[in-house]
């Protein structure tokens, strides 16, 4: 038992001796460095998550909100039953909504009443304001007592201000403000009446419900995830038809692309870091290896076993393995809180603790990583021949080091996977680089050769710099590729990372439409043109609208048409918005079939006076006609045709040449699939899930809807034009525009910090490579010093080698950077292609700089050194 314990002591020893070499340290680094990676993406993957949850609940104004139009007096008992439950139940709101007239003197409107309780909403905030269009202050959504609050399109109907009186039902009640900003505000409101928030303890004195009225009960909870999935898990069963569930992801919608890519960018972040750290890892034991040859052919001398030294080494690097995992780890939860701080600083505190999951994980990886880059080195190391101390030549590298290094290597691979939970992203990617790295090898040795004229046209320095390159081709092939392949995955994750930016901002241009108008009337149409006009307020399109229920699939009840576990799709629960134009929006792209427009002649919609202006030159934009007294209920047209939005076909499994059945009112009509369309649900224009062809609705009453941008300072002109068109809804989007620039600004600044990983991970594979060549040039130093060559002449020199390396690197990574991101642009982030013509002067650039500067830094010394104290540390 002693004679262990010695072999154990002796290696600590000798790592304690060696720790101030620079393979050790690189070594060490490299470590710190990918467990951060993978440590970091572990902790706040499920703050990323709940960072979409916390922003998709405060626009809803809950967690979970489920709608019925009948009261739900018992909820399922699985609900109640976990123990994290019983000592934090859910929390709960509950509210109800229905339509009644509001009336103020002679004055008569009709509007929808939302009666609220006092812990309504429990996520978000209710803004009121004094008066219309002011950004409010923050109140409890439950008015005063014999109170009312009043979305602001409601007082010019009534000739209304705040402190006015008006009746509902056989109750008073004073206006106590108006409603500036509420959650959900966005959820349905495309035809609805304006709305009035009262409260449910003074519902019965409007005396207004009757048996018989038609009511939307809603039920809002929230709680922490295990509880809401648990909750939601249990009650969707019990559902029915005219029941709805809707999740707070649903309620941002704006947001869910932003996040689902940037949590996408953190794991290939995280993926890529780990990589580059492997890279080092590998190349710093390799070279840590070669200096230990000769030690371990003593040793053996000495009559160590190869069991012996395999434990004497495997102690170091197991030793280094614990403490690189443990650091890194410990940056990872440092980095975590500062990316949580930045993503969601409002609910930082609130969320939860960090599991020990994401520790493993890391720590698995560091040790997996360290094993399958180090083993190749460390058999052989264990393998050398006592002769070695007589003679330089290396036993061949075992079969069996070959072996354990692809078995870590998948492991760590399949626990990465495993844990980000895309092991599609994991697989393009590695398999991707693989080749890639094959590539680049042949890539390196083809610009070696091709400097060859470049070294016989140049003299000086230059021209021994570039000589060195030649002379040691292989190693120079190595390093080139090693620098080379460390700017092109940084460069890629800038790419993906400039590209995202472009993205997001371009969702949100300067002058976004911030405003949605909304009923508008076909005889208002010309009135409304003018006036924007008459302001200079830019407007998009006018899209009639009508709403309707899907109900069948060629000829079939639509729910039957479905899998057991998707007849609960809310398509199927409510009305859609339905639309016609002949023009496929700009934020919509056809991905199957063919655009109803290109066929048809986009004829005008009957009722369209002759030259009547719209917001927008569009053909098919024109207002509807109203349906004549007695007219017949709509007959299905086996010509006409919609297109459907992507998600909606893949929902409900439909395709192109399936026919639909929509009832609208109390009349019903079928139309033909012929394109199936994604539309950018986050473009804050008007989005519908259904689109027919023109002429197919025209018979059916029918309001409209625009977008529009309204500049900061001409906001004054909304009131005027409430009073002028009292029956059109203005809805406000600036504040819901202002939280989403906020979200982006902080997912931006998340994945800077996150690329601060990346530069230190390349710059540790550029630090490993040129400690592994620095014993050879120490060598040569050595001898051009003894025959005479001047520091400053062998300094150039390296200065040559290490800028046209750089620059060599920066011209391949710039050619693989374009092609790999125009691969991946589409098939993980749904980005547009893009050139990056910057790219092709700033990575040769930034190559030469960041090598030239690293090589100077790691080689300065050998020229300052005697020859002689430089033999004698070689010796």
């Amino acid at each position: 038992m002693a004679y262990p314990l010695r072999v154990l002591r002796l290696g600590l020893w000798l790592l304690r001796r060696e720790r101030a070499s620079g393979e050790w340290r690189v070594l060490l680094l490299a470590l710190i460095i990918g467990v951060g990676s993978v440590s970091t993406t572990g902790f706040l993957g499920d703050r990323i998550k709940r960072a979409m949850s916390e922003q998709g609940a405060s626009f809803l104004g809950a967690d979970l909100l489920v709608t019925s139009p009948r009261p739900i007096e018992d909820w399922p008992a699985p609900a109640v039953e976990t123990s994290a439950l019983k000592t934090s139940p859910l929390a709960t709101s509950r509210a109800l909504e229905f339509a009644s007239m509001v009336s103020r003197g002679d004055a008569f409107q009709l509007a929808t009443l939302r009666a609220v309780d006092a812990a309504y909403p429990l996520r978000g905030v209710v803004r009121i304001a004094d008066r219309p269009f002011e950004p409010g202050v923050a109140r409890p959504a439950q008015p005063p007592p014999d109170a009312i609050y009043v979305e602001p399109s409601l007082l010019p109907l009534l000739s209304a201000s705040v402190g006015d009186s008006v009746q509902i039902g056989e109750a008073t009640f004073r206006i106590a403000g108006i409603v500036a900003e509420e959650p959900g505000q966005l959820g349905g409101v495309f035809g609805l009446a304006p709305r009035v928030f009262m409260r449910a303890d003074e519902v019965e004195q409007t005396r207004v419900l009757q048996p018989g009225s038609r009511l939307t009960y809603l039920y809002q909870f929230a709680g922490e995830p295990d509880q809401l999935a648990a909750f939601s898990a249990a009650l969707k069963p019990a559902l029915d038809s005219t029941q709805r569930l809707i999740g707070s992801r649903e309620g941002v919608e704006t947001l869910r692309g932003a996040f689902a890519n940037a949590d996408r960018y953190i794991q290939l972040t995280a993926l890529i870091s780990l990589l580059l750290s492997v890279a080092a890892i590998a190349i710093a034991a390799h070279h840590h290896a070669l200096r230990h040859y000769d030690q371990a052919a003593l040793l053996r001398c000495f009559g160590a076993t190869t069991a012996q030294l395999r434990t004497l080494y495997a102690v170091q690097l197991l030793t280094l393995g614990l403490l690189g995992s443990l650091a890194g780890v410990a940056v990872g939860a440092l980095m975590q809180q500062a990316l949580a701080g930045l993503i969601l600083p409002d609910a930082a505190t609130r969320l939860p603790s960090l599991g020990l999951a994401p520790v493993g994980v890391a720590v698995a990886s560091g040790l997996l990583a360290l094993a399958g880059a180090s083993l190749p080195a460390l058999m052989r190391l264990i393998h050398v021949p006592p002769l070695r101390v007589l003679r330089r030549d290396l036993p061949p590298l075992p079969v069996a080091a070959w072996i354990s290094a692809a078995v870590s290597g998948s492991a760590l691979l399949g626990l990465i996977a495993w844990y980000a939970g895309d092991a599609r992203l994991v697989g393009v990617f590695v398999g991707a680089l693989a080749a890639l790295v094959g590539v680049l090898i042949l890539l390196a040795r083809l610009a070696l050769v091709a400097g060859r004229g470049v070294q016989r046209m140049s003299h000086g320095p230059l021209r021994f710099g570039l000589a060195q390159l030649l002379r040691h081709r292989f190693d120079s092939t190595l390093q080139l590729g090693a620098f080379t392949l460390a700017l092109f995955l940084v460069a890629l994750l800038a790419l993906v990372r400039s590209d995202l930016i472009a993205d997001w901002q371009q969702q949100l241009p300067p002058e976004a439409p911030n405003y949605f108008l909304v009923n508008i009337a076909p005889h208002q149409q010309e009135a409304v043109a003018a006036y924007l006009s008459q302001h200079r307020l830019k407007a998009s399109a006018l899209y009639p609208m009508v709403r309707g229920r899907l109900v069948s699939k060629n000829g079939a009840p639509i729910a039957e048409t479905l899998p057991e576990d998707a007849r609960d799709s809310n398509t199927l629960r409510r009305e859609l918005n339905l639309t016609w134009t002949a023009t496929l929006p700009a934020n919509n792209a056809v991905l199957a079939g063919q655009w109803h427009g290109e066929r048809r002649a986009a004829a005008p919609v009957k009722g369209t006076p002759v030259g009547a202006p719209l917001l927008r030159s569009d053909p098919s934009a024109a207002p509807v006609k109203g349906t004549p007294v007695g007219a017949p209920l709509l007959r299905s047209d086996p010509s006409a045709e919609i297109s459907v939005e992507s998600g909606m076909a893949e929902r409900l499994n439909l395709a192109v040449g399936d026919q639909l059945g929509f009832q609208v009112g109390d009349q019903t009509l079928a139309a033909r699939i012929t394109s199936i369309r994604s539309v950018k649900w986050d473009s804050m224009q008007p989005n519908f899930f259904v689109i027919f062809a023109p002429g197919q609705l025209d018979a059916l009453p029918a309001s409209s809807i625009a977008s529009v941008y309204v500049p900061p300072d001409a906001t004054g002109v909304l009131p005027g034009f409430v009073r002028t068109f009292p029956g059109i809804t203005v809805l406000a989007l600036d504040k819901l525009i202002a939280n989403i620039e906020a979200v982006f600004a902080q997912i931006i600044g998340a994945i800077q910090l996150l690329l601060g990983f990346l530069l230190a991970a390349g710059m540790a594979v550029v630090v490993a490579t040129l400690l592994a060549s620095l014993d050879a040039r120490q060598q040569e130093a050595v001898l051009l010093r003894t025959l005479g060559a001047q520091r400053a002449y062998l300094a150039k020199g390296l200065w040559s080698e290490f800028i046209a390396l750089g620059l060599l690197a920066g011209l391949l990574a710039s050619a693989c950077a374009e092609i790999a991101m125009a691969l991946i642009a589409d098939r993980l982030f749904e980005l547009p292609l893009r050139l990056h013509p910057w790219l092709w002067l700033v990575l040769p650039l930034g190559g030469a700089l960041l090598v030239g500067m690293s090589g100077w830094l790691t080689t300065r010394h050998i020229t300052r050194v005697p020859p002689m104290q430089s033999i004698r540390a070689l010796n």
